[in-house]
């Protein structure tokens, strides 16, 4: 093995550490990227890899737990009603009643907790979660949480990695400075 290809094989290895810190943390693992050397648009590209994969493994997996629990609910609902219920129209106004004359799927938002988050997605929109949600609740945080609440999965997406890239290069700027200020790397 040659200097070159040890010296590739070395550069590779960070910048994979640096995609699965950027999996794991999201926005904070820029500073981890400066930290093994790794030049600052090479850091950035790894972070945003990692924070894309897992923006989306995030985005999928709550719209698939959300489908399943919303499943098990009109299950479990109708099943009670069954065992109330004596004749078929007294089951249709008992599902209309339970489901407050909304689809099964609708219901994610109808307690108080649920109200408060309508009303927040309501003032700043997906446009704003999207910017805001990296910085207030992380980059897993934000996507699961916007997948609960139903916002359309292409459109999350495309606003939650638009506001990841903003504050990685926020983060990354500030980092660069602070290691330069210090002398650090």
């Amino acid at each position: 093995m040659t200097y070159t290809t040890l010296l590739e094989g070395i550069r590779m290895g960070r910048f994979v550490w640096t995609l699965l810190a950027g999996f794991a943390l999201g926005t904070p693992a820029v500073p981890l990227g400066l930290s093994l050397s790794l030049p600052g648009p090479i850091a950035l590209l790894a972070v945003l890899l990692g924070a894309a994969c897992c923006v989306v493994f995030a985005v999928f997996a709550m719209e698939r737990a959300r489908l399943h629990w919303n499943s098990w609910r009109v299950r479990w609902k109708s099943a009670a009603i069954r065992a109330d219920s004596t004749t078929a129209a007294d089951r249709k106004a008992a599902i209309g009643t339970i489901s407050g004359g909304r689809s099964a799927a609708d219901p994610r938002l109808s307690s108080p907790a649920g109200q408060r988050a309508r009303r927040v997605l309501a003032r700043f929109g997906v446009v704003g979660f999207g910017i805001l949600g990296p910085a207030l609740f992380g980059t897993w945080g934000s996507a699961l949480l916007g997948a609960a609440l139903g916002i359309p999965r292409w459109r999350l997406i495309r606003w939650l990695m638009i506001g990841v890239t903003l504050w990685c290069t926020v983060l990354l700027v500030a980092s660069d400075a602070a290691m330069g200020f210090f002398g650090i790397g």
